[in-house]
């Protein structure tokens, strides 16, 4: 009876521990995608003032002409590359920590199985007494004496004399 018990202390606290964890890691991830959030914004705020400058100038300029669309291929080129360097790494690294994840569920959730198996199989060993009356009443009709039904239960006598007065067995 105590090592299902510790069997499932293990279990909860091994469940614990791996939510903490999965917990920290989401949090981690989110930070970097809150930071990663800035940052385009930030681009996109440049993008918009280097669009409005190049409208000043070409309107105080009309003599020069800007090749508009060669200047926003360059800019998506710019921006693709920026969002290769910063974003892709990160996806990759968050796609790593799920991979990691998922297997260490899948290991507790093999573990927990593993311990249902030990423990099923344990309570098979065990003879199946109804109730703990039931112990008391087999031990003594074994002739065993009161006092060592007490010790090998461990209960207190006067409960071991409730259960035998109870079922007049003795006076």
């Amino acid at each position: 009876m105590s090592e299902d018990i510790l069997y499932l202390v293990f279990v909860i606290v091994l469940l614990i521990a791996m939510l903490a964890y999965m917990n920290i890691k989401d949090r981690e991830n989110m930070t970097k995608i809150i930071k990663l959030q800035n940052a385009m914004e930030d681009m996109t705020k440049e993008l918009h003032y280097l669009k409005k400058e190049l409208l000043s100038k070409t309107e105080e300029n009309s003599d020069e002409n800007y090749n508009f669309e060669l200047l926003k291929d360059e800019m998506k080129i710019m921006l693709e590359k920026e969002l290769a360097q910063r974003i892709l790494p990160v996806l990759r690294s968050i796609q790593g920590m799920e991979h990691i994840i998922e297997e260490f569920q899948n290991e507790q959730q093999n573990r927990i199985l593993n311990l249902e198996q030990k423990a099923q199989s344990m309570t098979k060993l065990t003879p199946n007494y109804d109730t703990e009356e039931q112990k008391i009443i087999d031990l003594f009709k074994q002739g065993k004496s009161i006092e060592q039904i007490a010790k090998d239960l461990r209960i207190g006598i006067g409960n071991v004399e409730l259960v035998l007065k109870f079922k007049q067995l003795i006076k």
